[in-house]
Formats: structure tokens, sequence, C-alpha cells
């Protein structure tokens, strides 16, 4: 059942993705409803979580509908800087390669955030992802909150993908600025990074809220809505710093 604050996400969304190309679009069409639940409990951990700073990690449909649904919040983003996300001043966006996170270095922002996105970006890193949960941990301010989301490797599917003898992830693409998924999680795996990188759980759930065209994805989202949490596809992990 979609929510008044996540229909008026959708038609943000929907505005923003008729400006942009093809790929864009068929992006949003996708993750739009995965987008629209991850901004509607963020709405929800801001109402518990007083938020004046906020980073996105990896600038996409979510940071410029953010910035439209709260203006209030100073909200910097981090990583491959993309022109078709890019609403904020030019200063707030700090180009870095996350693989790049396993030295001492600080964290670049002016000052710790109270809240840290990091949707859909931990699967493309090749490198361990505690390295870049702990970078983040020093930019989070004390009990800062992050939000972590990325696809579940137990999802049905590949169980069964693998059972008929088929690898389900596809081979890392040879176009390095878009190389894929390196490594999906599970979500034992992903509480136990957080967990050592220095972080408390705070929420943990598995959803089926990717929207493919395709009609055996849409299958498998049905069936898979009836079966345990841990046979659906989209996980979202809520994280505090721990000081």
């Amino acid at each position: 059942m979609t929510s008044p604050f996540e229909t008026e996400i959708l038609r943000l969304g929907d505005a923003h993705a008729a400006m942009l190309d093809d790929d864009a679009r068929e992006y949003w069409r996708e993750n739009g409803a995965r987008i629209a639940r991850n901004l509607s409990d963020v709405r929800a951990l801001m109402a518990r979580h007083p938020i004046e700073r906020a980073l996105d990690i990896g600038p996409s449909f979510q940071t410029v509908i953010f910035r439209q649904l709260f203006p209030d919040v100073v909200l910097e983003t981090m990583g491959w800087d993309d022109h078709r996300y890019r609403t904020g001043p030019d200063r707030l966006h700090h180009t870095l390669d996350l693989n790049q996170t396993a030295g001492p270095d600080p964290c670049p922002l002016p000052a710790p955030v109270d809240l840290i996105l990091f949707l859909e970006v931990i699967e493309h890193l090749h490198t361990s992802p505690i390295h870049t949960l702990r970078y983040l941990h020093r930019c989070l301010a004390p009990d800062g909150i992050m939000m972590i989301t990325t696809p579940n490797a137990a999802y049905l599917r590949n169980r069964l993908w693998l059972l008929l003898g088929h690898n389900p992830y596809e081979l890392i693409r040879e176009n390095g600025t878009n190389p894929g998924h390196f490594r999906e999680l599970t979500r034992a795996e992903l509480i136990h990074y957080c967990e050592q990188a220095g972080y408390t759980i705070v929420d943990a759930k598995i959803e089926n809220l990717y929207r493919s065209g395709n009609l055996i994805w849409r299958l498998f989202g049905y069936v898979t809505d009836w079966c345990p949490r841990n046979f659906r596809r989209d996980m979202t992990v809520v994280v505090r710093k721990r000081v």
C-alpha cells in the first residue's frame, strides 16, 4: 500500500526522470518504489532523531528528491559526481573513490553529519566493505544514523538459479566506470560488517521493492512476499554510530 508521502516522492521522481536519458528513466521505473520507501523511512527516522546535516553516498534520484522534501537539512554528497543529479552547490559534493578508504585519513566533510544515506552502493565496491563502513563512521556525529540498502544475495531467485547450475550474478563488466555488482551480501554478513565497524543495529529488514517489467522478476516478487524474509530481495539496515 503506497502512502500519500510515497506518492508525492514518486511524483517528484517522475518529474525529474522525464528530463533525463533513457537509462535514467529505466532506473527510476525499476527503483522508484524502493526509493520512495527508503525516503519514507528516512522521514520516520528524522521524526525521532533531529537531523541538521546529511550525507548521500552516490548521488541519484534520492538526492534530488531529498533536497525538495527536506530543504532545511544541509545535504552533502560523496562518491562519483553525476551531473544528472547535481542540484546543490559544487562545494557540497566530495569526489571520492570509496574503494580507497582503507587508510586512517579523516573524513573531508566540514562538519560531522547526523544522517548518512548509503543506498545501493556497497555491492559495487571491489574492496572489503569494512573499510568504507569504518571511514563513514568517522563522518558521523555521535549517535548519528546511517541507512544502508543493498540486494539480498540469498534472494530466492538466486538460490534456484544456483540449483540449476547457473551463476545468478553477472560477470564483472569491462567498463571500469560502471563495473556492476562485485559482491552482494546476506543479511547476516551485512550486520556482521556493521557491528565490526563500530555500529549498533537499529533495524534490519528485507522486503520486495524492486519493480522490473520482467514477468519472472515480478513472479518472484509475488511468491517471496509469502516466504520467510531471507528469501526476499531488498535489504534495508539502519545503524547508529557506537562511540
